[in-house]
């Protein structure tokens, strides 16, 4: 299904002539911005504490290393700086504003940007919880809710969990809804999320993928840009903001 003219040109010109888009991005959209992603050589799982801290139970099972790892993770998230790629998406939202981000990413870099609304289906590094009185807002003192003393943790969704089904909801009417579904930085093969581009494609929309490596996505799309996300969506809404 892919496009015989550049793959860049044929993008933007989908883009043009949307009404509704989407995009949703995975890891590879923060690389640039110091964000480790999944599965490179340096990336999370090579690191032996995110496998024994990234499952629902692991709180009760080991509460001090628990809170460590995920302080530690947030340390790296509040460092980061949005990239040249979030701030495009931003800038796609304005020229575009019924432009629906959707993210599998916890890092919070997109609404740094100046992002609208982004749908993060994995939750927010940056929101911390207590799940034993339901405090959301806080105050934390050294990692514990100072409402009940409980031990908070991270508003994200762990192993063993499922995704917040109304932010889910949201997502997939957003899907079917759209003209264009962009995937940029993800391997879009973690459900239910990977669920995302085929319901977009079965109502109709035209798919877009944007990753360094090949996508099983990739015979479906309309164009397939091969890259980097930093400097692959900079130059696709430039060439959307030039056509206007």
């Amino acid at each position: 299904m892919t496009d015989s003219r550049e793959p860049l040109a044929t993008a933007i010109e989908l883009l043009r002539d949307a009404r509704r888009i989407v995009v949703f991005s995975g890891a590879g959209l923060s690389k640039a911005s110091g964000i480790p992603t999944y599965r490179d050589a340096d990336g999370l799982w090579m690191n032996q504490d995110a496998v024994q801290y990234s499952h629902a139970d692991d709180l009760q099972r080991d509460p001090a290393g628990f809170s460590k790892f995920w302080a530690q993770r947030l340390a790296v998230v509040e460092r980061a700086r949005p990239n040249a790629g979030h701030l495009a998406l931003a800038q796609l939202q304005r020229l575009r504003p019924a432009t629906r981000l959707i993210t599998q990413n916890v890092d919070g870099l997109l609404t740094v940007a100046a992002c609208q609304d982004v749908l993060e289906l994995h939750g927010s590094l940056r929101r911390w919880r207590c799940d034993h009185c339901g405090n959301r807002r806080g105050p934390w003192l050294l990692h514990r809710c100072k409402r009940c003393g409980s031990r908070a943790r991270p508003d994200v969704v762990m192993f063993g969990e499922m995704l917040n089904p109304g932010v889910l909801l949201d997502a997939s009417a957003a899907a079917r809804a759209c003209d264009v579904f962009v995937v940029v930085g993800s391997t879009a093969v973690v459900y239910p999320a990977a669920d995302l581009p085929l319901e977009a494609l079965s109502a109709g929309a035209r798919l877009v993928t944007l990753n360094v490596e090949p996508l099983h996505l990739d015979t479906s799309a309309s164009a397939v840009l091969r890259g980097l996300a930093e400097e692959l969506l900079p130059r696709l809404v430039t060439g959307l903001e030039d056509g206007n």
